[in-house]
């Protein structure tokens, strides 16, 4: 029973480690919300905020491609384990 249920949740495992890791990156983009509605009526707001949404669309790719299965953190990770 116990290795029915380990094995259920290793099949899930990299939809869980996705969504632990985008959580941070969402409450960032949550918290940035204000700035996205006020940045463009100040001078300079409209580049200021390309920069920020930038980094989110940055943040948000780099853990998407790093949760995939032939990135280099995967492999790094899972060659470190031990046997």
């Amino acid at each position: 029973m116990f290795t029915e249920a380990v094995r259920a949740l290793a099949s899930c495992q990299r939809a869980v480690i996705v969504a632990l890791a985008l959580l941070p990156v969402l409450l960032v983009t949550a918290a940035c919300l204000p700035a996205v509605l006020l940045l463009p009526a100040f001078p300079g707001g409209v580049r200021r905020l390309t920069v920020l949404l930038a980094q989110l669309r940055r943040w948000t790719g780099e853990v998407l491609t790093r949760s995939q299965p032939g990135s280099a953190a995967v492999r790094s990770i899972s060659t470190n384990w031990p046997v």
